[in-house]
């Protein structure tokens, strides 16, 4: 008798693609769910909030429907709390983000993207990186992890390589980079983030 295995990736959107894992066979295996990163919301958003860090979180926000509860405009301590609450309910393991990469009004091919888990998500959170295609996107995914794709939360961007002028990008978009991405909870909109360089 020959048994037969899948490996069953699921996706919904709930801010990007969720992905669960199932074993599939003659045994009595049942569908087992990845984990979902275990954040707690109050302690990064008075992480974020103590760090003065809410106000560059309203370039990220998305708006009314994403951080920006009220759509005021600004990111308080509690709608960063609300936002990482569901975060944490929708249970998502891993979801689909894409990065696009400008440089001097054009696409920046082959540098590297990569997302660094904010201090203040305490280390629940992992590192995703990609390589800019032609038209200059890229879709980051944590190294040697089982599928691709990223954790929902905050995150500092890194970008590497060299630019459009055929110069090394400066510190500022790398080891010295302010450049912050949030994601999940309807973040980035449209599952995707354009990132200009001057």
């Amino acid at each position: 008798m020959v048994s037969a295995r899948w490996l069953l990736a699921l996706s919904c959107s709930v801010g990007g693609a969720i992905l669960f894992a199932a074993a599939v066979g003659c045994g009595s295996s049942r569908p087992a769910r990845i984990p979902a990163p275990a954040i707690d919301p109050a302690a990064i958003a008075d992480a974020v909030a103590s760090s003065g860090g809410l106000e560059k979180l309203a370039a990220i926000a998305g708006g009314r429907g994403g951080m920006d509860g009220n759509g005021d405009g600004q990111v308080s301590r509690d709608e960063l709390a609300a936002w990482l609450e569901e975060i944490r309910e929708s249970k998502v393991a891993i979801t689909s983000v894409a990065v696009q990469v400008t440089h001097l009004g054009r696409p920046l091919e082959g540098v590297e993207v990569k997302l660094v888990p904010d201090a203040s998500m305490g280390g629940t959170i992992k590192e995703a990186v990609a390589t800019t295609d032609a038209s200059g996107v890229g879709s980051p995914t944590i190294p040697g992890g089982e599928f691709p794709g990223v954790n929902c939360g905050l995150y500092r961007v890194e970008i590497s390589g060299t630019g459009n002028d055929r110069k090394p990008l400066p510190a500022k978009y790398n080891a010295a980079s302010t450049l912050s991405l949030a994601v999940g909870g309807m973040l980035p909109q449209n599952g995707m983030t354009t990132i200009a360089l001057k």
